[in-house]
């Protein structure tokens, strides 16, 4: 860790190793989500930053106590499964994890994932979680951190993490009936507009709400439909942050759902999350202006370091004098080895959660999720 040219393959090594967390007592086992938020974090940086969070996620990784899952004997137990249609194969799968039976859905997701590809084992458990988004959206979260993961290792690795899968969703949807999602004949009547989305919003007329999230997602916009979700959750990100991580969860899933899918899973969460929506007008930022770097950057660094002069003071003051967005998000992670307190995976994934919505939403909206995402975060 002293070399920051290890940096990228320390990381790359962890996730397959994390993928094996396994701790009957945990209701719900953060190991994946903890490693896989870090792993979003440090992407924002470049070494030698960033190496605070770097050794905490190695130390943190000894911490946990894993399962005795490697990529060939998954891979031998997944052959060992009868040849059969993937669609017979997703519903026993999902019969399997309705009865709890871990050791027959985890090699079975993984002979999907062989047969298939990585991407339809990821739909098919992210699909299933949609049955039950789990407490505080954990079940969901879980499939999307697992399946990151398993994507970003390709075959054969990414077979550890597809089998784990199965068994933590053996656990957490045990005796949850599968859900039926209306299939959608194309885009409908609405129009793929995230500034009429908004307007809808706003004014609270959620009878015009679901036309355009189900043109979105037709159009290929999933992710775009979460625009003004992530902005309330930033507003009101909930208990420890699992709003706000929830709909960048939900928008990570985009990726792998059908646009049936994604259309009945923004306008489940539009619906269920929050109550008001609406960027707040005190946190637009003001006219743009050119300042000196030091000036900016030296009240920023206090209000990472001591929460005074206030984030919402200081990250606007960098904003509006030309501070690249990029270079205040690289500066916060690189600043995370400061942080002495907090439960440290929620606030990994609360802070990860913060600085992809602040990227996402780009500079002119960044204000939001930043300013008060640093003054709830433990540092």
């Amino acid at each position: 860790m002293k070399d920051p040219a290890n940096g990228a393959p320390i990381l790359h090594a962890l996730l397959p190793v994390v993928s094996n967390h396994d701790d009957p007592q945990l209701h719900t086992p953060h190991g994946v989500l903890t490693i896989q938020a870090g792993r979003e974090l440090l992407r924002l940086t470049r070494p030698p930053g960033g190496l605070g969070l770097l050794r905490f996620l190695v130390l943190y990784n000894f911490s946990l106590q894993k399962r005795r899952l490697t990529a060939s004997g998954v891979e031998a137990e997944a052959r060992a499964i009868p040849s059969a249609s993937e669609g017979e194969k997703a519903r026993a799968y999902r019969k399997f994890v309705f009865e709890r039976m871990g050791p027959k859905a985890a090699p079975l997701l993984a002979r999907i994932a062989l047969d298939h590809g990585i991407e339809r084992a990821a739909h098919l458990a992210i699909r299933t979680s949609l049955d039950d988004l789990g407490r505080l959206g954990h079940n969901l979260a879980l499939a999307v951190g697992y399946s990151e993961i398993a994507s970003v290792l390709g075959l054969p690795a990414g077979l550890v993490p597809i089998a784990n899968l199965g068994h933590v969703q053996a656990v957490g949807l045990q005796g949850v009936a599968p859900l039926e999602i209306p299939i959608l004949n194309g885009p409908g009547s609405g129009k793929a507009d995230v500034q009429a989305l908004s307007h809808h919003l706003d004014e609270w007329e959620f009878d015009r709400v679901e036309a355009p999230l189900r043109a979105l997602a037709f159009e290929g916009l999933a992710d775009e439909a979460y625009r003004p979700l992530l902005i309330a959750a930033s507003a009101e990100p909930g208990f420890l942050g699992h709003t706000l991580a929830e709909v960048h969860d939900a928008r990570l899933a985009s990726r792998f759902l059908t646009p049936s899918e994604n259309a009945w899973l923004s306008w489940k969460l539009y619906r269920t999350l929050t109550t008001r929506f609406g960027y707040p007008e005190f946190l637009r930022l003001g006219e743009h202006h050119h300042g000196d770097r030091h000036s900016m950057l030296s009240p920023l660094e206090s209000s990472l370091r001591y929460k005074s002069p206030p984030a919402e003071e200081t990250v606007r003051h960098a904003l509006e004098g030309g501070v690249a967005l990029e270079e205040i998000l690289e500066m916060v992670v690189d600043f995370y080895g400061q942080w002495t307190v907090g439960e440290k995976e929620h606030t990994i994934i609360y802070l990860n959660a913060v600085l992809q919505t602040a990227k996402f939403l780009g500079t002119e909206e960044a204000l939001l999720p930043l300013a008060i995402g640093l003054s709830k975060l433990p540092f």
